[in-house]
């Protein structure tokens, strides 16, 4: 029986997601656990697998088309069979799992066309994402009875139900980003008059004229969008406490030279930064902690994540258990997932679980710098650049002088919900000692 491919769900805040690559063409015979099609979700560009063996009877969606998870993207069965039947029979299933219980006209607008007429209850169907929308938003469902779908076979999408057509077409028109655009219909809905104000505070603002010409204009959407959103709610929920210190680098540097000269792998600075969170964590447990609904969670693991720019925007790649790991696996791992991070390849369980993150900006050479914390996680640590500095130097006789030392600043961001200003001192005053006593590190 011909078997109906779906977008994947392959992150826990995915909703959407498209096609990068499909991998094979319509008619070639796919087995089972055979790469399928590589797939762009909220942050990654992640191989998908077939579940099945048979013909790739028809592709559904094209490279590039964002769409809900869960939509069809293809039809897998045997050569003598229909994938149009299949498809029909999948949103057959669908509809009956989308039903809700009412009808209701859709609201009119000033010179918008007459909604059409509500559908039986039976006859809606809404999308995951829509039906997550309705949930969050205590939507009555009744009020989505005419509204005309634009999703898969008429589905009902989330844009549907935030925005009117009128208001869509008008968005669309002036080049306006709905998702930036508050409502003020029922149930927050986006009506013409609120796309009109849009557009008539872009232009008071300046939008196109001669002193201020744009360049371009995009969405605030998608990976950009997510992680404004996550780091937003970290930065206004958990209040933010911040510590900073310099340190000597000097015997670091000399350290991690001997250390290259007998090594067979090149250990970065960052590796030895990496592992010395790890220390640190296991020094002071209560560092290593996540605020969960009501309960503080402390971890035995110490995951650290790793700030990296990628091709999709920022994602923490995530070393976990580093505490069991030597300096030379660490080396090897984050080589590994750093690579891929910047490329898009990693695969979501390699950049979530994290326990605490590290954000180093020191090869682009920035002198101090501020970093948000990472949800769940209660602590975040900054590492800037290295800067030759005249510091006082206190010799064997106690006698102080003026030296040129390499200094780098660090800096702790914590949540001052679950982590006190002595422990958060206590942890940034050890790491220092750490970093300028480096054979520390790997004792």
């Amino acid at each position: 029986m011909a078997k109906v491919i779906v977008m994947p769900k392959l992150g826990y805040t995915q909703d959407t997601g498209s096609i990068v690559e499909w991998l094979k063409q319509e008619g070639d015979r796919v087995e089972k656990g055979e790469p399928l099609f590589d797939a762009h979700t909220d942050k990654s560009v992640v191989t998908v697998e077939a579940n099945c063996s048979g013909t790739l009877l028809k592709i559904v969606l094209e490279a590039d088309e964002t769409v809900p998870v869960l939509t069809p993207v293809a039809v897998i069965g045997e050569a003598s069979e229909d994938p149009e039947a299949a498809l029909a029979a999948h949103v057959t299933a669908a509809a009956a799992d989308a039903q809700v219980e009412a009808s209701f006209d859709e609201e009119k607008e000033e010179g918008e066309e007459s909604a059409p007429e509500a559908r039986d209850a039976s006859e809606l169907k809404l999308t995951p994402r829509a039906k997550k929308y309705v949930e969050e938003n205590e939507i009555d469902p009744a009020s989505l009875g005419g509204i005309e779908g634009t999703g898969f076979e008429n589905g009902i999408t989330e844009r549907d139900i935030k925005a009117s057509p009128l208001a869509k077409k008008l968005a669309k028109a002036k080049g306006i980003d709905l998702s930036g655009v508050a409502g003020s219909g029922v149930n927050h809905k986006i009506m013409k008059k609120d796309v009109l104000a849009q557009a008539d505070a872009r232009e008071s603002a300046g939008h196109g004229s001669e002193d201020r010409q744009v360049e371009k204009t995009v969405p605030y959407a998608g990976v950009r969008k997510i992680i404004g959103d996550r780091l937003s709610e970290s930065k206004f929920t958990a209040p933010h406490l911040y510590f900073t210190d310099s340190v000597d680098m000097t015997e670091f540097f000399a350290f991690r030279k001997e250390l290259n000269e007998k090594s067979g792998r090149k250990i970065a600075a960052s590796d030895l930064m990496l592992k010395a969170a790890s220390q640190a964590l296991i020094k002071f447990p209560e560092m290593n902690a996540a605020l969960e609904g009501d309960s503080i969670v402390y971890y035995k693991s110490t995951n650290i994540g790793m700030a990296v720019a990628g091709a999709n925007g920022l994602v923490v790649p995530v070393v976990k258990n580093a505490q069991d790991k030597t300096l030379s696996r660490i080396a090897e791992e984050t080589r590994d997932l750093v690579e891929r991070g910047q490329s898009g390849r990693l695969k979501p369980e390699e950049y979530s679980g994290g326990t605490f993150s590290i954000s180093n900006l020191g090869m682009f050479g920035i002198g101090n710098f501020t970093a948000i914390i990472n949800p769940p996680e209660a602590a975040i640590l900054s590492i800037s650049s290295v800067r030759k500095t005249p510091v006082v130097v206190t010799d064997a006789e106690g006698e102080d002088t003026i030296a040129i030392r390499p200094m780098m600043n660090i800096q702790l961001s914590v949540d001052h919900r679950i982590i006190d200003g002595l422990l958060a001192s206590q942890f940034v005053e050890y790491y220092k000692e750490l970093l300028e006593n480096p054979i520390r590190i790997l004792l």
